[in-house]
C-alpha cells in the first residue's frame, strides 16, 4: 500500500469516475488555488433533487487521509447504483434519485502537496518562501500555501483565539474569507443551499456539533465516535459560520492518533463510513425510519 494519497491520485480517480458513471456523477472545478491547483467538486445523485447536501474534506493539509476515504465512499455508491443494489430495502437508484450530494474531497490541495512533499511542491517563489520561513515541520503542515489555517478564515468570530504567524495551525489570515478556498466553499454553500453540511477532519474519533440533530445521531450510530458539543465562543471556523447561517452540520474527526493518519487505518475507518451516503439518502426516502433509529440514544 502506498504511503500517501496525493492530489494527482485524486485527479486520476475523478477522471475514472466521471467517465464510468456520467449518468449519476459529474466532476466540476470550483476554484483555482493561489499555487494554481484546482479545487474539484463532485455532484452525485439527481441534479434536480430539492434535497441537497455538501460534504467537504481536507480543509487542513495534513488530513489528506479523508480524501481517499471519501473517494472510496463515492466510488462505492456509484458501483452500487450501477448494479442496482438495495440498501435497507431500497435500491441505490431510488436512493440517489431523491438527493444531490456536492462533495469536495480536497479543499486544500496546495497544503496537501506541502504536507506530502515539502516546499519543493510549491510552484510560486513567494509562496515557497512563506513555507520555508515558517519553520514548520512540513509533514504536519495544516495551512494552505499562503500560511492560513482555512478553518479560522470564516467571518463568525474571526481572529478570536488565533495566532499571528503564517503557517501556524491557527493563523486566521488578515481578514475573513481572504483565501480562495474559503470563498469558493462559501459560494458553493450559498448556491446549493444544502439541508446540511458534513465536515471531515482528523483525528480523534470525535463528532463535533453545536445543536443536536438527525445528522449528528446518524454519524454517531455509524461511527461510534464520541460526541463533543461545542459550547465556547466562535473562533472563525466553518461550523461557527454554518450555525450563524442556520445550516445544520457536524464535524467528523476520523482516525486515532495524530494527523497525518497512517493508511493502515483505512480498512478500519472504511467499515464505519462506507454506508454514510446511503444512510443520508435513506433519511430523505424514509425519514420516519431514521427517527426510529435515532430515538432512545443518549449523548456521551
Amino acid at each position: 500500500m502506498k504511503k500517501i494519497y496525493s492530489y494527482q491520485d485524486m485527479k486520476a480517480d475523478l477522471k475514472v469516475l466521471s467517465e464510468s458513471y456520467p449518468e449519476i456523477l459529474r466532476v466540476f472545478r470550483l476554484a483555482r488555488t493561489a499555487d494554481g491547483r484546482w479545487i474539484y467538486g463532485i455532484r452525485l445523485g439527481n441534479s434536480c433533487a430539492e434535497k441537497r447536501f455538501v460534504i467537504q474534506a481536507t480543509m487542513h493539509a495534513r488530513e489528506w487521509f479523508n480524501t481517499e476515504l471519501i473517494m472510496r465512499m463515492v466510488s462505492r455508491a456509484c458501483g452500487q447504483w450501477e448494479k442496482n443494489i438495495s440498501y435497507q430495502g431500497i435500491t441505490y437508484r431510488n436512493l440517489l434519485d431523491g438527493v444531490c450530494f456536492f462533495i469536495l474531497p480536497m479543499v486544500n490541495p496546495d497544503g496537501v502537496a506541502i504536507s506530502q512533499k515539502g516546499p519543493k511542491a510549491v510552484r510560486e517563489d513567494v509562496l515557497r518562501n512563506i513555507v520555508k520561513e515558517s519553520g514548520r515541520t512540513y509533514w504536519y503542515w495544516k495551512a494552505n500555501a499562503r500560511g492560513v489555517d482555512l478553518n479560522r478564515n470564516y467571518s463568525t468570530g474571526f481572529a478570536a483565539d488565533t495566532r499571528r504567524e503564517k503557517g501556524s495551525k491557527e493563523y486566521a489570515g488578515k481578514r475573513p474569507f481572504s483565501e480562495r478556498e474559503t470563498r469558493a466553499l462559501v459560494k458553493l454553500i450559498h448556491t446549493v443551499k444544502p439541508m446540511a453540511v458534513i465536515n471531515y477532519h482528523s483525528a480523534g474519533h470525535l463528532l463535533y456539533y453545536k445543536e443536536d440533530n438527525w445528522l449528528v445521531r446518524l454519524a454517531k450510530r455509524l461511527t461510534g465516535y464520541k460526541l463533543c458539543q461545542e459550547t465556547g465562543e466562535p473562533n472563525g471556523n466553518l461550523g461557527d459560520w454554518l450555525s450563524e447561517n442556520r445550516i445544520p452540520w457536524c464535524t467528523i474527526e476520523t482516525c486515532v492518533g495524530k494527523a497525518p493518519a497512517g493508511r493502515w487505518q483505512l480498512s478500519m475507518e472504511w467499515k464505519k463510513h462506507r454506508n454514510l451516503l446511503a444512510e443520508i439518502a435513506l433519511v430523505i426516502a424514509l425519514p420516519e425510519k431514521q427517527e426510529k433509529k435515532g430515538s432512545g440514544q443518549k449523548r456521551q
